[in-house]
C-alpha cells in the first residue's frame, strides 16, 4: 500500500477530500443501500460503540418501502434525455392540477392534438414503452394502497424535486404519466444519466480509525460492490457493468421540520444540519449553550445502531446521510449521498466539514468527545432566529420556467384580448394539458 503525508509534493486537498470515488459513488445509488436497511436481521445492529444501549429495541425497516425497476429500456433512457416535455402515448393521464374528478378525458395530456396544431413543423419523435408503464403502475398501485396515497420517484441518486412546480408543487404521483412528467422536467434527473460519473477518483482513499492520512489503496482492495467496474474518468463514460434504476418509493406526508441531514467522516457522525435551511423552527432551537437538544441524541442512537459500519458493509467511511425522525422518536433514513460538494452542505461549508473530519480521525475514538480539543461532535446547525432574515432556498432558482411566469404575472391583455386576467397556475397548466383550448 502506498503511504502519503500531507507535506507530500502530490497531495492535493481538492482531489483527496471532496471528489467521490467510484465505490462511494456506487454505494450510494439507492439499490446498494435500500435492501441492508429493509427486513434486517435483529442481531446486526451495532453493538460496538459506547453510544449503543443494549435496551433498544431493534427495528426491522428503518427506511421508506419502495420498489426498483431495472433494468430501464434504453428508450426510456432516450426519452428523458430529448428535448422538450411531453408524455410517452403509453401513459397520457396525468393528476396534477386537475380538480374536476367527473370528467375522465379532463387529465389527459393530449399529445396528438399538440401535433395537429404544431403548423407541420418538425416532426418530433415518440415515445412508447407500454410494459414499463405497466410495471409503474403496478407499483405505484402495490405502495399506494386503496388509499390512493401515491409514491414518489427517483433515478439511481436524484429525486426531480426541482421539478414539483409541474406537479402541484409536490413529488406525490399517483400515475404512470405523473412519474414521466416530473422525471421528464427535472434537471437533477439529467445529472444522473450525464454527469453522475464526471469528475470522481478512480482509486479510493480509505483512512485507519486512528491516523491523520491513512492509506490510498486500488479500487479493488477497497470495494466489494462492483470491483470489476471500468471507468474513463476523462471521457465520462458509465461503468460497463452499471444499470440505471428507477425507484418509487411509498408516499408520505414528511414535516420538514423534522428532515436532517448528517455528515459521516472515518464512520463518526461530525455534523447534523436542517435539511431544509430556508425556514425557522422554534423547536429546534437548542436549550442553551451547555445543554444540547435532545434531536442530537436521538440522531446519534440511531446513526450507531443501525448506520455506522454497515453502510456499504463498512468499505466506504464518508458520506451524507438524510434522516427523518417521526413523531414517535423513531429515525429514518430517506436518502445516502455522496462525501463532497456535489452534495449540498446546508448550513455548514465543505472546507469547515472537511477540518472537523480531519480531526476526528486524529482523534482515537475511545477518547470522550468531551474531552477532546475540538468542539463536541456532532456539531448540530439549525437556522436560528437571527439567521431566518438570512435563509436561502437551494431550490428557488427552480420554480418553473420564465415564460409560465410571465403568463401568471400582471401583464394586461394584448391587441387580441388574449389574457384579459391575470390567469391562475392552475388555469395555466390546464391550457398545457389541452393544446387544442388555446
Amino acid at each position: 500500500m502506498m503511504q502519503f503525508t500531507q507535506r507530500d509534493a502530490n497531495y492535493d486537498t481538492e482531489h483527496v477530500f471532496l471528489r467521490p470515488t467510484v465505490s462511494e459513488v456506487y454505494a450510494c445509488q439507492f439499490s446498494s443501500w435500500y435492501f441492508t436497511f429493509r427486513d434486517m436481521q435483529l442481531s446486526v445492529a451495532n453493538t460496538d460503540t459506547e453510544h449503543s444501549d443494549t435496551q433498544i429495541k431493534h427495528r426491522k425497516n428503518v427506511t421508506i418501502e419502495s420498489i426498483v425497476i431495472s433494468p430501464l429500456p434504453s428508450e426510456f433512457i432516450n426519452y428523458l434525455l430529448s428535448d422538450g416535455v411531453r408524455l410517452p402515448d403509453c401513459a397520457t393521464k396525468v393528476s396534477s392540477c386537475l380538480n374536476d374528478v367527473n370528467c375522465d378525458d379532463d387529465d389527459t395530456w393530449d399529445n396528438q392534438n399538440e401535433d395537429e396544431n404544431s403548423g407541420g413543423g418538425d416532426e418530433r419523435k415518440r415515445f412508447s414503452f407500454p410494459s414499463l408503464t405497466e410495471e409503474i403502475q403496478s407499483a405505484i398501485n402495490i405502495l399506494g394502497g386503496e388509499g390512493r396515497k401515491g409514491c414518489m420517484p427517483k433515478l439511481n441518486w436524484s429525486s426531480p424535486k426541482d421539478a414539483t412546480w409541474i406537479n402541484c408543487g409536490s413529488l406525490k404521483c399517483t400515475k404512470a404519466g405523473d412519474v414521466y412528467l416530473l422525471l421528464k422536467s427535472s434537471e437533477f434527473v439529467v445529472f444522473d444519466l450525464e454527469r453522475a460519473w464526471k469528475d470522481v477518483d478512480d482509486g479510493v482513499v480509505q483512512f485507519s480509525d486512528a491516523s491523520l492520512i491513512g492509506t490510498c489503496v486500488p479500487e479493488e482492495a477497497n470495494l466489494g460492490i462492483n470491483s470489476t467496474a471500468e471507468l474513463n474518468v476523462a471521457d465520462n463514460q458509465i461503468p460497463c457493468d452499471f444499470r440505471f434504476e428507477l425507484v418509487l418509493r411509498k408516499w408520505c406526508n414528511l414535516h420538514p421540520s423534522m428532515e436532517f441531514r448528517c455528515f459521516v467522516y472515518n464512520h463518526e457522525l461530525i455534523a447534523i444540519s436542517q435539511r431544509h435551511p430556508s425556514k425557522y423552527y422554534p423547536h429546534l432551537q437548542q436549550p442553551s449553550h451547555e445543554q444540547p437538544h435532545p434531536m442530537i441524541g436521538i440522531i446519534q442512537k440511531f446513526f450507531c445502531t443501525y448506520v455506522r459500519k454497515r453502510f456499504s458493509g463498512g468499505n466506504v467511511h464518508r458520506y451524507v446521510v438524510d434522516l427523518y425522525v417521526d413523531s414517535q422518536q423513531r429515525t429514518w433514513i430517506l436518502d445516502f449521498n455522496v462525501w463532497g460538494t456535489r452534495t449540498d452542505g446546508l448550513l455548514f461549508d465543505w472546507k469547515e466539514l472537511v477540518e472537523l473530519g480531519l480531526n476526528v480521525s486524529s482523534t482515537p475514538r475511545h477518547k470522550p468527545f468531551e474531552k477532546r480539543s475540538i468542539p463536541p461532535l456532532p456539531q448540530y446547525r439549525v437556522v436560528t432566529e437571527d439567521m431566518k432574515t438570512m435563509s436561502y432556498d437551494p431550490l428557488s432558482s427552480f420554480r418553473g420556467p420564465t415564460d409560465a411566469i410571465d403568463l401568471m404575472g400582471s401583464c394586461s391583455s394584448d391587441n387580441n384580448g388574449n389574457f384579459a386576467h391575470n390567469p391562475s397556475f392552475e388555469d395555466f397548466m390546464k391550457q398545457c394539458v389541452h393544446p387544442s383550448d388555446i
